[in-house]
């Protein structure tokens, strides 16, 4: 009985792994397709013929093209939190944690095509307002302001108003996937390295008078 019941979980896991991969497979595509071509004349039937699939093989793993571009910007906001935390984990400084906040942040955007896509339909996919897509967006931005309190706490930041600071750093680092070129001069690892010291530095030196009038 035990021996089926693993030889059953065993198979369950291969399969779920299965579907994982050609779920991230659909995504890729998905990504290019809305990058290329454009998210409006995308359809799920182009999607599925550059995958070799029916369409009621596709919707077996995706509900409608809105599905599509959500999962895509949940899996981009869970690496970048993920990577995040898992770095910031054991570092106490708050500059040093911002810089490998940036980073990972930089590094998520940088990938072609999901950054790309990812930016270029936020604010369309913002609009369907899902309570998934709004709790992981609010957390992220949770996780940078409490960066920048702690910063605050530790006399690193003299920050006056943490929620404009964290909205003009999110701001600044979800424009580099319009101008960003894999094939340009600058690799990610630079303008992640760049922008983790500029960013920190201009929180570090910004004056202490900077206040909304």
């Amino acid at each position: 009985m035990e021996l089926e019941q693993r030889d059953t979980e065993k198979g369950l896991n291969r399969r779920q792994l299965r579907m994982n991969i050609r779920r991230q497979e659909i995504l890729k595509v998905a990504a290019r397709l809305f990058a290329e071509v454009g998210y409006e004349r995308t359809t799920l039937e182009m999607i599925a013929s550059e995958l070799g699939l029916s369409q009621p093989a596709l919707y077996y793993y995706v509900a409608s093209k809105e599905d599509v571009l959500a999962q895509l910007f949940e899996d981009i906001l869970q690496r970048i939190i993920g990577r995040t935390e898992e770095d910031i984990s054991s570092v106490k400084s708050a500059d040093h944690q911002l810089q490998l906040l940036i980073k990972a942040h930089v590094a998520s955007l940088c990938q072609y095509p999901e950054g790309k896509a990812f930016i270029l339909y936020e604010s369309h996919l913002l609009s369907l307002r899902t309570p998934e897509i709004l709790e992981m967006r609010d957390r992220y931005q949770q996780i940078v302001e409490s960066i920048l309190n702690t910063g605050i706490e530790q006399g690193i930041f003299p920050v006056t108003n943490v929620k404009l600071a964290t909205f003009a750093l999110l701001g600044a680092l979800n424009w580099i996937p319009r101008w960003f070129s894999i094939d340009g001069s600058s690799s990610q690892e630079m303008i992640g390295n760049f922008y983790a010291q500029f960013l920190t530095n201009a929180l570090i030196n910004s004056p202490e008078a900077l206040t909304l009038p």
